[in-house]
């Protein structure tokens, strides 16, 4: 158990960032879920993110909360940097990729938005996850965080009018190969809420939720996070969102909390 925690916290950094999303690379007007909206055609998206966590406890296969340590002095910090890139491929089209700092892993994207009008829209996500380097890798005997993986899913956008809106994702994972300890596949649910109280300040609320399956069905896990935050659009081409996610249910996982930043930049 202890082995699997401890490469699960070394990927969590990277995944924690700035989105709980587990397709890479796509676009996100809020915090942890995807929207359906798409870069501009010819237009690059440029997001360096930073992501700060700790734990002292975590969920047991009953869902019940113990401590990792047996003193109150102890406890897991960890922090992590990285890049997403998204380009505006055709009108409706962007694709985009995911890497940390130390280019360990990439997470390749692609989404389309379909053709609808009016407040609510949909579209079209699919991706790629794959390890690149920095380690010793045996396809088979990988933690669902890092072994190679492909996804599909669908993304939903509803605007109640120009303060409040929220947007709606789905994920289904599927590994290439069924790791060691009889995992290949999950599903991330990811929500998030925003109204504009200050002008060009979108203050937001999200919950996050993934489950992944297991050969036996004891070795299941799931977990429900809470993500706040808030997103300042004072300049014309930059987007600071400041994100603290919180773990409230759980399986088998961690109870995390902890802190994320990123700056998105356009480029034309």
């Amino acid at each position: 158990m202890w082995t699997k925690k401890l490469n699960f916290l070394f990927f969590f950094t990277f995944i924690f960032s700035i989105s709980y999303a587990q397709i890479g690379g796509l676009s996100a007007s809020k915090l942890g879920t995807l929207c359906t909206s798409t870069v501009p055609e010819g237009t690059i998206e440029f997001e360096p993110f930073f992501s700060y966590a700790t734990t002292t406890k975590a969920f047991d296969s009953d869902g019940q909360v113990y401590s990792l340590f047996s003193s109150s002095d102890s406890t897991m910090k960890f922090s992590a940097s990285g890049f997403r890139f998204s380009y505006g491929l055709i009108e409706n089209l962007e694709i985009g990729v995911s890497l940390p700092i130390d280019v360990s892993e990439i997470r390749f994207g692609a989404k389309y938005k379909l053709p609808l009008e009016g407040k609510f829209s949909l579209g079209l996500i699919t991706g790629y996850n794959s390890i690149v380097g920095n380690q010793i890798y045996n396809r088979k005997n990988a933690i669902h965080e890092s072994a190679p993986s492909a996804f599909a899913g669908l993304v939903m956008t509803y605007v109640f009018n120009p303060q409040w809106s929220v947007d709606l994702d789905a994920q289904y994972q599927k590994h290439t190969h069924k790791t060691i300890n009889g995992h290949n596949q999950g599903i991330y649910l990811n929500s998030d809420i925003g109204y504009y109280f200050l002008e060009n300040v979108n203050f937001i609320i999200g919950l996050n939720f993934n489950y992944q399956c297991y050969d036996a069905q004891s070795n299941d896990s799931y977990l429900l996070s809470l993500n706040t935050g808030v997103a300042i659009e004072r300049a014309k081409n930059f987007i600071l969102v400041l994100n603290a996610p919180f773990d409230i249910l759980g399986k088998n996982e961690f109870k995390t909390k902890g802190f994320g930043l990123a700056l998105t930049i356009m480029l034309d």
